[in-house]
């Protein structure tokens, strides 16, 4: 858990400041003045207890959770969870979700919980979910994307922005919000583990729907690997009687600009085959795109 933990960028140890639990509040001793009890972990039953909306993870594993309720049976709740306290008395879960649905497993009837009161943004509740949820056990791949693409679409956030909150690289953002272009049911592949992240990207290069389900099938009924199934892209992308030297044909250099865009990070690339003078295009969205592909170019600048 530390190693997860120290490499992400605003975590959780810079939203709330845990004190330990060596002074348990009750709920009625913070009626009046929410502000002097953030910070201080309390005890609220569960039933007081709502779940956050901007949740990153949607599919707990039961078998997990209920190791982790034999856990908290035995031991207790070791770390509070982290809440907000709502005007209606109630109190919204931004982090631990997992450790109360163990909770209730266990028929327990208070944990123990930290306000905070820092959140100014809707953006730091999905944020801080996501990150509480990558400190301790990951998130399947479609989850991720979908937080990423959730602080990119509702909250204004660059991948850069995204990979320096999240402790990533920014390609790997890029490539993982990707994997939402998929059809539904290969998300749901990878969702449950039938397809890993890399088999997505793979079958992502085929753009034609009924394609990647007919490769699907035959990936998942023989077990392939990431390597054998992007062969096996390759192959269906290009026509039979395609060399390397026909310049004329579109789907090949279609094929070699996806190619190009998935060692670049997602980096948009084109190639202009049929002008006098040949030209392949890089498109970025941000000076810290730029930076990055000089970088990965081995371009350096003064």
């Amino acid at each position: 858990m530390s190693t997860k933990k120290s490499r992400l960028g605003r975590g959780l140890d810079s939203l709330v400041s845990p004190s330990g639990l060596d002074k348990l509040l009750s709920p009625e001793s913070i009626t009046g003045n929410t502000n002097e009890a953030a910070g201080t972990p309390l005890m609220v039953p569960v039933e007081l207890l709502d779940s956050n909306p901007d949740q990153p993870r949607r599919d707990f594993n039961e078998k997990e959770l209920f190791s982790l309720g034999q856990s908290i049976k035995a031991k207790g709740i070791i770390e509070p969870l982290i809440v907000t306290k709502k005007d209606n008395g109630r109190f919204e879960i931004i982090a631990g979700e997992r450790r109360l649905k163990a909770a209730k497993l266990v028929d327990l009837k208070q944990v123990p919980v930290i306000i905070t009161k820092d959140l100014e943004e809707l953006s730091d509740k999905l944020v801080l979910a996501l990150l509480e949820n990558l400190c301790r056990e990951d998130l399947n791949p479609i989850e991720e994307a979908e937080s990423f693409f959730r602080l990119e679409k509702e909250f204004g956030k660059t991948h850069q922005e995204i990979a320096t909150i999240s402790g990533r690289e920014r390609p790997t953002i890029t490539n993982a919000v990707r994997l939402l272009k998929l059809p539904d049911f290969v998300q749901d592949d990878i969702r449950f583990k039938r397809l890993s992240a890399g088999h997505g990207r793979a079958l992502l290069a085929l753009g034609d729907q009924s394609l990647i389900h007919q490769l699907r099938t035959e990936v998942i009924g023989k077990n392939l690997t990431v390597r054998q199934t992007e062969t096996l892209v390759k192959k269906m992308n290009r026509k039979p009687s395609q060399k390397m030297d026909n310049l004329g044909d579109e789907a090949y250099f279609e094929t070699l600009a996806r190619s190009f865009t998935d060692q670049l990070g997602g980096l948009k690339v084109i190639i202009n085959h049929q002008t006098k003078t040949k030209k392949m295009e890089i498109y970025y969205s941000s000076n810290e795109e730029l930076e990055w592909l000089m970088k990965k170019m081995g371009v350096k600048t003064g």
